[in-house]
């Protein structure tokens, strides 16, 4: 069963379970982030954010982080564009989404794991980030979904 509860704070919280336990959580929202691109340019931005993701190592290599991650993609959609506060529950069998998902490269990341960034690199092909100063990480395609936010200035590099 997965089940995702919106917030007015702007962040939501998915849980996957299984015989009366959560095996998996994966929150997210957004979050004001300076980030640099490439060329070190800054950005002054809100994306979409993970904020926290974490399957029990008893279910890990069994599919429950893709399928938990696949469900926020779709809900995100959702989240996206409403900000507002909703509970939403269903079955895996029965989802009732058939909007388009949101593209994971377009997300930030807090803080991931080593394992994280391989199961990205795995599932959806995300091979080159760029670190940022604030611990976050964006992927290679991150500001295409992004053009237009506000930029600010250069990077200061130090001789």
């Amino acid at each position: 069963m997965l089940t995702s509860e919106f917030s007015v704070n702007e962040k939501f919280l998915s849980l996957i379970s299984g015989k009366g336990a959560v095996v998996g959580i994966i929150k997210v929202g957004h979050k004001k982030l300076f980030v640099y691109d490439r060329d070190g340019q800054q950005h002054e931005m809100e994306p979409l954010c993970v904020l926290d993701f974490y399957v029990h190592e008893s279910r890990q290599r069994h599919g429950c982080g893709k399928k938990l991650f696949e469900h926020m993609l779709k809900v995100a959609k959702l989240f996206n564009g409403f900000r507002t506060v909703y509970c939403l529950q269903f079955c895996t069998e029965q989802n009732t989404f058939q909007r388009e998902n949101i593209e994971p490269s377009s997300l930030a990341i807090d803080r991931p794991s080593h394992k994280f960034i391989n199961f990205l690199r795995k599932h959806y092909g995300l091979k080159t980030t760029i670190r940022q100063v604030n611990n976050f990480v964006v992927f290679e395609g991150f500001f295409r979904y992004h053009q237009g936010e506000k930029r600010t200035t250069p990077l200061e590099t130090c001789n």
